[in-house]
């Protein structure tokens, strides 16, 4: 089901689409589910299905919330002799619906943000620890890209899918690259900039390295030192906010303590 809603910021329609999940022709309910997912925090919620991926001719997978957004689930839903199953990929509290990533394969982040690398045949999915952006899979080998501000700097690693092992990895500081824009990206643009900046290699071994003929974009000193100084800036803003925040929450508890001593000397 398709829906469009106004978005006067921009005097555009935007359409969000959802899904509707029938089993054997009958329209799955809310309870049933609730009952597929064997999760105590569903029992009587209403869902939201924002994402139907199908896999193969029996499983989806599935981008299920709640209808307040304060709950989502990410699930293969299963069916084979007239019966349904659901299992539980992942759960969490923002958005579980899948990520880029290259073809055959799907991104999600767990609750701690750690990269779920999902196959989609056969299904399978990888946990790959820290928050990683995937840019180019081979075999049981994939290229990552992280941002690792607290280190300034830009990591661009091999890892083996099966076992999370790290088989290269080139680092370029921040100091001196420019982030590249691979947030929104598609696959193909993914790919295209690990290869038209990087020399990889599988075998004999796996290897990753700079190439000379590189298109990275860089920064000047005075760009990094303004950039820097925008970082301090927000760091302090966040602390004051921070601290007047506990600074509220304190007094308020104080008052209360006051008036129930007032309350309990009255007795």
């Amino acid at each position: 089901m398709t829906e469009s809603t106004l978005d006067i910021n921009v005097s555009q329609y935007r359409h969000y689409t959802t899904y509707v999940i029938y089993l054997e022709g009958d329209r799955l309910s809310d309870k049933g589910f609730a009952a597929l997912l064997r999760d105590p925090d569903a029992i009587n919620e209403q869902f939201v299905h924002d994402e139907a991926i199908v896999l193969d001719p029996n499983a989806i997978l599935l981008a299920s919330r709640n209808k307040d957004g304060t709950r989502c689930w990410s699930t293969r839903v299963t069916t084979g002799g007239g019966t349904a199953a659901v299992e539980v990929i992942d759960k969490g509290s923002i958005d579980c619906t899948t990520r880029t990533a290259p073809r055959g394969w799907r991104a999600l982040y767990d609750a701690s943000s750690n990269l779920l690398l999902v196959r989609e045949q056969p299904f399978h999915v990888h946990a790959m620890a820290g928050y990683w952006y995937p840019l180019w899979i081979e075999g049981d080998m994939v290229a990552l890209y992280q941002e690792q501000k607290e280190h300034e700097r830009l990591v661009v690693k091999l890892a083996r899918i099966s076992s999370g092992e790290t088989l290269g990895k080139q680092l370029l500081p921040m100091a001196q690259f420019a982030e590249p824009e691979l947030l929104r990206a598609s696959a193909e643009e993914r790919q295209q900039w690990l290869l038209d900046n990087f020399v990889v290699s599988a075998s004999p071994t796996a290897s990753i390295r700079l190439r000379p003929d590189s298109t990275l974009k860089t920064i000047s000193p005075e760009t990094w030192a303004a950039y820097k100084e925008i970082d301090r800036h927000n760091r302090e803003e966040d602390a004051r906010a921070r601290a007047a925040g506990e600074a509220w929450h304190q007094a308020q508890r104080e008052e209360l303590m006051r008036d129930e001593a007032a309350r309990q000397g009255g007795d």
